[in-house]
Formats: structure tokens, C-alpha cells, sequence
């Protein structure tokens, strides 16, 4: 607002003139006894003085007020003292605006007016309402120290009031910032009016005051409560209406001041305090907080639309756009009104058709699973699962789908779920098209070959990684992809004599993948694998029983009155010859193999899990990683032709991988990091288990930790964006200080390769280094070679050293014959619920471990 630049012009009158007033003669003059006769003012009125400013300048001083002073100035009017104005001029001055849209003078006079209504009025006569707050902040201080200002909100309405048969009720006035509505109803309700036309006589009052302000509402406010917060200070003031009901006017209040509090108490409070005093309605304590009349295109009244405060806006709305047969196209509209009102909140803009809570094995309920319109039922139960952290729980998700899908009201039209999908995706400013995301597919994958597709940067996929695994909807196991996948390993293939599958193979279709495809065709193999079905299949007159069985049905049968006489010979020869032919096909399917069933069983028996190198992983690291997990099936793997085979494979043959190594270090989990929502596996390679890798290892900070630790956490931090301050480092001493506290517990691990520092793929030559060298660095002798305490005891006779030398050597039994490392290598299948280890010798006994 801009400030009004306020001039003095002169005094009342200038010295010279006041001179000449003072020597004129006293034509009025009256002594005033004030304050019980404590102070005596005397008032004179010089010749050509005017009489009002003399009695003002005389009685100021005392605080005499305005009436008092007007009383004096009758006075001198019935005696007869000239005048040419009633009132005294207090103030004047010029006043010009600093836009220069206005100059002109202003001028207060001594009429009984407050200050702040005379600069209204001025301000409103010169069309300058703009500038009115600016000239009230230069004005009113030097007006207020001439008469009393009892307030500082301008009248903008004033009038004597008188009923319709003509009582008068007395003066109504409206100061601004006031409700018209508020201050009539107050006035009313003082006023003897008849209760029966008090509403008609506030109508019509009403009517005749907005046409000369404005008013924003046409219903009073009845009560009102302030709001402070803890310390005091106003956080505002609670309003409820004219028979409102008064938990809508507490909602509207919490809504419309954003402020945050208890609600439910503040509700009970309000609920309390306001409906004992009338004029108010207390009939529910769910708030409306949209209330629409809505009409059709034509103007036909369709119907209310009324949404409570504990209810989806866009649920509403469908729901009743529903019922009301409203378009899908008008119900958007509708919702747009809904959503822009001050009052509602939309959290969401699809409507939700179908709802359940979820509960989990304890009973305890898990969230309320919601499907929305126009989504694909399989997709909102994926976002639920990810969402609630379902996936990680290990619960059955397609055994959810299924539940719901059967549910009368979902239609499933699919049951595999997509876990992400963008119209129109961008990686690096690049526009890709429609990207779809499934639910058995990594996030990392797809990225990862879109960025290989468009020649993008690691940089860029790691962007786009961090955006689309921060929401809550998707699941990402994973941080780093797939770069390469050997599928359909048969060991069988890698053994000398191991393309033959020389044993008879009963029923071996039940090998066959399209058998196993078949509608129940994986519950039938499962089926003829139990040792009850084999023994009836594999006995010598399986086939001949089946046969008599069938022939003495079908004889049987023809003896049936109903067939008896009916059939010709001829008729039972076919019979008899199709049910030779069925049985023969049965022989020879069941029974009998074949080519396909052979190589079938080749690949059955033989089977192993599918070989993974990942993104930045060496190929031999992940080649021991898939050999031990394919020992528990087909032990051994490691160190056999099979496995050095496959990494000739990975690094002569494979284009898309680069191996810097053929000794696979050591894989250690070091914890993980969250960041920014996304919880990154904090893995390394240890190469401290290859003698001739960690000469390649410098000691750096200060001898804390080395280059290689340095390296894997170089990567590491390269997969955080933005990156952290000091990553490099502080990953580094993490790692660092991890490995050392590994390394202080190996002797009591029960691998024996993790004891000696070693990997599973080791050659023999190393496992006597190791052994004699944990041995020796704790002064213990160990032959063929060299004593280490030239005849004396380093220790005593059992100390923790000792202990530790000799748990070296044991393990090194335990492993340097080869028969005896392949038994120490074959992992231990579990038992009881993982209680006990146990492991199947070459005779099938089981050993416990």
C-alpha cells in the first residue's frame, strides 16, 4: 500500500494574526469548574475570533469532552457571538499521494466524528480507497493526541434503526473487517424484536445494507471460540453458524488452517462447549466437507452430492456418478470441482471399486488392499505386497491373485503383474517409447539393455535405477544386472561317458517338458515318482494284467442283457484286437523308452542350476558361486572338468564378458547401505585368498587398508547418486575394519577354506603353505620343514595359540587327499528344520555333520 506524503501547509493561525486576536476585546468568556471544582478552565472568546476554536483550544488541556465542549458553544451562540462555522478546526494539512495520483487538502474538525472515519470518508470522496491504510498510518497519530481515538476500524455503515411501527431500536453500526450478517443479527437479537419476524426483519435490514457494502454471507455466526496454540499465541478462532452443525465448522477450521493438532480432542472440546448453547446443531460427529447440488448438460437436476470428511473424495464420486448413471467423462469433471474445493482432500484421482483389509498370520491386520477402476486387479495387489513389504515376508502373492480374482465383483484378466510402466520413458533426455515392467523381471535388467540399446552411460541407468526403485510400489532385489546367462546345464554333457542314459526308464514321458506342461501334467509326474506307483509299473506282468483286465470288462459287458445277442463275433474280434493295440501303446509309452525319453532323462538327471555373471562381477567369481550352489544336487563341481570347461567357456568364447582373472576370490557380505529408500549390499571379492593377487594390494591410509578394498569401494560408491561426501573413504575403513574382525574369527569358522584363508578352487599345492604358515606365526612346529622355537616351549602346553596352530593342521588333514577334500567339499543338506547337517556317503548311508 503506498504511504500518503503528508504536508503541513501552516497553523491555524500564524503568529502575526494571533497577536492581533490577543489584544482584541473579550466578546464571550465562561469560567468551567472541572473535575469537582479541582480545576477552573476559563473560556474567552476574543472579537474576530471564531467562538468553536477558542473553546476547543481552552478546553483541550483538561479533557473536556465533545459534548461538554459543544454545551459552551450553544452558549456563546445564544449569546449572541458571531460564528461562521459549528465546529472547531482542529487539523489541516495537503496531502499528496507518492504516485501523484492525488493532491488536495485535508482537514479535521472537532464534530464528535472518530479520526479514523473522517480519513475513511476522505479517502472513499477522492476515489483513493487503495491508499486509505497508508493514510491512517501518517494521519492518526498526530489526530489522536488532539481528540480521543477509541478505535482504529473505519464505520463503513451507520444508521438509526426503527421497527415497522416506527420504535426506535438504535443505531446500527458496521466497522469494516465485520460480517454485515454478524453485526445485524447481533443488533436483532439485542432489539425488542418479536421473535416470530426476527428473522424477516434481519432479512430485510440486511437486504437494504449490501446494497451499499459487501457482504460475503448471509448467515451469522453464533459462536465462536479462540484457538491458541502452547504458548499462547492465536492460531485463529473456531466459527460456527446459524444452525450449522458444529463438527462442519470445526473440520472447516482445521482444514482451512493447516495447522497441526489433536483433532479428535479438539473435536470433543468443541462438541462440548458448543452445543448447550443453541442456535447450533450437534446431531452428528462425522464432518460434510462437500455439499453440490449437480445438473445435467440440459439443467435437469441430477442430484446432491454430499462426501463426508472420512471418505475418498474420487470414491465418492464414482460410487455416486454410479448410482446416478453420470458418464464416466462428466464424473471427471464433477471431480475437478470436488477436488478443487478449500475444504477436501484428494489424495488420489482414480476411484477404488473394491477393498479388503489384509491380515497377517497373527491376525493382526496388515493395510487394506484397494483396487481401482481402470487398473489391472494383478497390478494393485503387486503395489500392496511391495508397498506393506509383503514380498520380503515370503508370502504367497499369487496365491492372493487368485483369492480376489475369485471374488464376483473383479474381473482378472491377466494374473502376471507389471511392476512399472511409464508412457512415455526418458533415460538421459532420450524418449524410448512405452516401458513395461514385469513382475518376474528386474528393474536393473531392463535398464541395463535399454542403456546398451541407445549407448548410454552406467551414470544414466543408475539415475533412472534410483527414480523408479524409490517408489513403494516396486520391488528391486537387486542392484546390479544380468550382463550374461548360461541356461540348460546338464552335467552329463561334461562327462566323458555321459551322453547315455543306459537304464531302462519306466514311465518316462513323465521326464519329457511337454508332458510336464500338460493340465496337471507336473502333479502326475510327481505322481509316478513315488516308489508305490514304480513297483506296480516296473513289475513283469504289469501289461498282462492291464490286458486281462480290460478284455474281462469288455466281455463282461457283453454279457449285459441290454448288448446280449446285439453284438456280432465279428464285432468282439475288433474289441478284443483295439484293446491288444491300446495295451501295446501303453507298453511302449509307460514302459518301453525312446529317443526323446532318453535324452530327456539325459537332461533330467543332469540338470543344474542356470550360471549368472552380474554387472561388474568377475566371471569367476560368479562360476564358483553357481558351483557351489550346483554340488548340492551334483557333487562334486568345483576343480572337476565340468567346471574349468565352462570357464574356458565364460572366457574365450563369450564376447559380452572379460575375465582380468581364472582364481576366484573370496565373496564376503559386509552389511548394506540405505540410500535415499533403496537398500544397496555392501559385497566384495577378497583377494587375500590368491597368493599372487594380493602382491597387487598396497597398504594405503596409513597402512589401515589397501588398494584393492580401495578399488571395491571405488565401485560401490559409483552406484550412489549424487555420491556422499567421502564415500571412498569411509567405505573403505568400513570395509577394512570388517575384514579384520573376520579375520581375527576365522579359525573358528567350520568351512576349511574360510580357517586357512582360502577359496574352494585352491590348488592342493596351497593348502600346506597355509596350514604351515598359521602354524608357524604361532610358534608351532610343523614338519617336513623347519622348527620354529629351536627346542623350547613359545607357549604353554594348551594356550589360545596352540589352539589355534593346531585347529591349522587339523583342517589341513581334513582336506589334502583329494578323496578326503571331495567329502569335506559336498555340502550337508539339512535336517529337522536345519537342527542337523547330515551328508550321503558313496553307499547312500547319511553322516551326520
Amino acid at each position: 500500500m503506498m504511504k500518503a506524503c503528508v504536508l503541513l501547509l501552516a497553523h491555524l493561525l500564524n503568529r502575526r494574526a494571533t497577536a492581533e486576536v490577543a489584544s482584541a476585546p473579550v466578546i464571550f468568556q465562561k469560567s468551567i469548574r472541572i473535575d469537582d471544582g479541582k480545576w477552573v478552565a476559563n473560556v474567552a472568546v476574543r472579537e474576530g475570533q471564531e467562538p468553536a476554536d477558542a473553546i476547543f483550544s481552552a478546553l483541550r488541556p483538561y479533557g473536556v469532552d465533545y459534548d461538554a465542549r459543544r454545551a459552551v458553544f450553544d452558549e456563546a451562540k445564544r449569546a449572541g457571538v458571531p460564528h461562521t462555522r459549528e465546529h472547531a478546526q482542529v487539523f489541516s494539512q495537503n496531502i499528496v499521494l507518492d504516485d501523484s495520483s492525488f493532491s488536495g487538502p485535508f482537514t479535521f474538525y472537532d464534530n464528535g466524528r472518530q479520526p479514523i472515519d473522517v480519513i475513511y470518508d476522505f479517502a472513499n470522496e477522492h476515489s483513493i480507497e487503495s491508499h486509505f491504510r497508508g493514510l491512517a498510518d501518517a494521519l492518526l497519530p498526530e489526530l489522536c493526541e488532539l481528540v480521543p481515538c477509541t478505535r482504529k476500524r473505519p464505520r463503513i455503515w451507520f444508521n438509526e434503526i426503527t421497527s415497522d411501527d416506527g420504535q426506535q431500536l438504535g443505531a446500527l453500526e458496521i466497522l469494516e473487517g465485520d460480517e454485515a450478517i454478524d453485526t445485524v443479527d447481533s443488533f436483532v437479537q439485542r432489539a425488542g424484536v418479536d421473535t416470530n419476524d426476527r428473522n424477516a426483519f434481519r432479512g430485510n435490514l440486511l437486504n437494504v445494507i449490501c446494497k451499499s457494502i459487501a457482504c460475503s454471507r448471509q448467515i451469522p455466526v453464533v459462536f465462536r471460540k479462540a484457538i491458541n496454540d502452547e504458548a499462547g499465541r492465536s492460531n485463529g478462532a473456531i466459527e460456527i453458524l446459524e444452525n450449522e452443525e458444529v463438527i462442519d465448522a470445526v473440520v472447516r477450521f482445521i482444514r482451512k488452517s493447516k495447522l497441526t493438532l489433536d483433532e479428535i480432542a479438539l473435536k470433543n472440546y468443541m462438541l462440548q462447549q458448543a452445543c448447550g448453547t443453541g442456535r447450533v446443531k450437534c446431531t452428528r460427529n462425522v464432518a460434510v466437507v462437500h455439499n453440490q447440488k449437480i445438473n445435467s448438460a440440459d439443467g435437469s437436476p441430477i442430484g446432491t452430492l454430499t462426501i463426508y470428511e472420512n471418505e475418498e473424495p474420487v470414491d465418492k464420486v464414482y460410487r455416486w456418478s454410479q448410482e446416478n448413471s453420470v458418464p464416466f467423462g462428466n464424473m471427471e469433471s464433477i471431480l475437478d470441482a470436488v477436488c478443487e474445493s478449500e475444504l477436501t482432500i484428494c489424495n488420489r484421482r482414480e476411484p477404488v471399486y473394491f477393498s479388503i483389509p489384509i491380515s497377517g498370520p497373527d491376525g493382526g491386520i496388515v493395510n487394506t488392499l484397494e483396487l481401482k477402476v481402470g487398473h489391472e486387479p494383478v497390478d494393485d495387489m503387486y503395489g500392496f505386497f511391495a508397498a506393506n513389504g509383503l514380498f520380503k515376508k515370503e508370502w504367497d502373492f499369487h496365491s492372493v491373485v487368485k483369492q480376489i480374482c475369485e471374488k464376483p465383483n473383479v474381473d482378472c484378466r491377466r494374473q502376471k503383474a507389471v511392476k512399472y510402466f511409464d508412457h512415455n520413458f526418458t533415460m538421459a533426455g532420450v524418449e524410448m517409447g512405452q516401458l513395461v515392467i514385469w513382475e518376474d523381471e528386474e528393474v536393473v535388467d531392463v535398464l541395463y539393455n535399454l542403456r546398451q540399446s541407445y549407448n548410454l552411460t552406467k551414470e544414466d541407468q543408475i539415475l533412472e535405477f534410483n527414480k523408479i526403485c524409490k517408489e513403494p510400489e516396486v520391488v528391486c532385489e537387486r542392484t546390479q544386472a544380468v550382463v550374461f546367462q548360461k541356461t540348460e546345464i546338464t552335467k552329463l554333457d561334461y562327462e566323458k561317458f555321459g551322453n547315455e542314459t543306459c537304464k531302462r526308464q519306466f514311465v518316462g514321458v513323465k521326464f519329457r517338458s511337454g508332458f510336464v506342461n500338460l493340465p496337471f501334467g507336473s502333479k502326475m509326474a510327481e505322481w509316478l515318482n513315488e516308489d508305490s506307483v514304480k513297483s506296480v509299473v516296473e513289475h513283469p506282468l504289469f501289461s498282462t494284467a492291464i490286458l486281462f483286465l480290460l478284455l474281462s470288462t469288455a466281455f463282461l459287458a457283453s454279457r449285459i442283457p441290454r448288448f446280449k445277442g446285439k453284438l456280432h463275433p465279428a464285432q468282439h474280434a475288433v474289441v478284443a484286437l483295439f484293446l491288444v493295440f491300446f495295451v501295446s501303446v501303453l507298453q511302449a509309452v509307460l514302459v518301453e523308452p525312446d529317443t526323446a525319453v532318453d535324452q530327456a532323462m539325459h537332461t533330467y538327471e543332469g540338470k543344474l542350476p542356470d550360471l549368472i555373471v552380474f554387472e561388474d562381477e568377475e566371471p569367476v567369481d560368479a562360476l564358483l558361486k553357481w558351483g557351489k550352489l550346483a554340488a548340492k544336487d551334483h557333487h562334486p563341481i568345483v576343480r572337476e572338468p565340468i567346471y574349468w570347461d565352462i570357464l574356458d567357456e565364460l572366457c574365450s568364447e563369450t564376447e559380452s564378458l572379460t575375465c582380468t582373472r581364472t582364481r576366484a576370490w573370496e565373496f564376503l557380505n559386509m552389511g548394506a547401505m540405505t540410500y535415499f529408500g533403496i537398500e544397496l549390499p555392501i559385497e566384495i571379492y577378497n583377494p587375500a585368498v590368491d597368493p599372487i593377487a594380493q602382491k597387487e594390494c598396497h597398504p594405503t591410509m596409513d597402512g589401515k587398508a589397501n588398494s584393492c578394498l580401495e578399488k571395491a569401494a571405488t565401485q560401490f560408491c559409483e552406484r550412489l547418486l549424487p555420491p556422499p561426501n567421502n564415500c571412498v573413504t569411509d567405505i573403505t575403513m568400513h570395509i577394512a575394519t570388517q575384514l579384520a574382525s573376520m579375520n581375527e574369527k576365522r579359525l573358528d569358522e567350520k568351512c576349511s577354506y574360510k580357517r586357512l584363508s582360502l577359496e574352494m578352487d585352491a590348488p592342493g599345492r596351497e593348502l600346506y603353505k597355509k596350514a604351515a604358515s598359521i602354524a608357524r606365526d604361532r610358534r608351532m612346529n610343523i614338519s617336513p620343514f623347519r622348527r620354529v622355537d629351536n627346542g623350547t616351549v613359545a607357549f604353554d602346553t594348551w594356550s589360545m595359540e596352540t589352539r589355534e596352530a593346531h585347529t591349522a593342521v587339523d583342517t589341513f588333514q581334513k582336506i589334502h587327499d583329494p578323496e578326503a577334500r571331495e567329502w569335506n567339499d559336498k555340502p550337508c543338506v539339512p535336517y529337522f528344520g536345519g537342527a542337523l547337517c547330515a551328508k550321503t556317503d558313496q553307499d547312500g548311508n547319511m553322516m551326520i555333520g
